[in-house]
């Protein structure tokens, strides 16, 4: 499939915008089974996620592109739905069921014993926004693969850390973007997750026509 080549820059639907910052004061409450838990002063149902509490922000891509930030609600919402990172649309391939997926060396990594899959915290991309991703991002110009996978499960998230202070207060321990198994509750209890991170499974590289 051609694509032509895109006239004019656009901001990735996955990127941050400067007025989408939602900060909201945190602490350590009870949790569920017993021990204590980081949570908003203010809970909102849906703040725990996969076991996590899940930073706020808004989605009103207002201001100006944050280029080297995501905005959390539409990673996980790319990661957990499939969409293509670019667009926001469907990135699934209608014809094959294959999900197309550019791969770098920053945001992929191997999993030991599994030759066809491996982890990622950056979403997919659809067939036709993929010529523009790699023509107009700096870091798929320095590495970068295009790939298509079976499926995507997520698995662990990137996290702030935090500890508790007096009163309970959250504090930040200065940790960030942390990888964390969905698995492990202990550590989920002192963290804010900012991105979503799935395993991919049947990685090949793309042939298309």
């Amino acid at each position: 499939m051609t694509v032509a080549a895109p006239t004019r820059l656009r901001v990735p639907y996955v990127i941050a915008h400067e007025h989408e910052v939602a900060p909201q004061p945190l602490w350590f409450g009870r949790g569920p089974r017993g021990g204590v838990r980081l949570a908003y002063d203010v809970p909102r149902r849906g703040d725990v996620v996969r076991g996590v509490l899940r930073v706020r922000v808004l989605t009103t891509r207002r201001g100006a592109p944050q280029w080297r930030k995501l905005n959390t609600l539409r990673q996980w919402r790319c990661m957990e739905k499939l969409r293509c990172q670019v667009c926001g649309k469907a990135a699934t391939d209608p014809d094959t069921g294959r999900i197309p997926w550019i791969m770098t060396d920053t945001a992929f990594r191997e999993i030991s014993g599994d030759s066809t899959g491996g982890l990622t915290s950056a979403p997919p991309t659809c067939w036709a926004c993929i010529p523009e991703a790699l023509a107009t991002c700096p870091q798929l110009r320095i590495s970068s693969t295009v790939c298509t996978v079976a499926r995507a499960q997520p698995v662990a998230v990137l996290a702030d850390m935090f500890t508790p202070g007096p009163v309970r207060r959250a504090i930040p321990t200065g940790e960030h973007s942390v990888e964390i198994s969905l698995k492990d509750e202990m550590v989920l209890s002192y963290a804010l997750a900012t991105q979503l991170i799935v395993q991919v499974h049947d990685l090949q590289p793309a042939t298309q026509d």
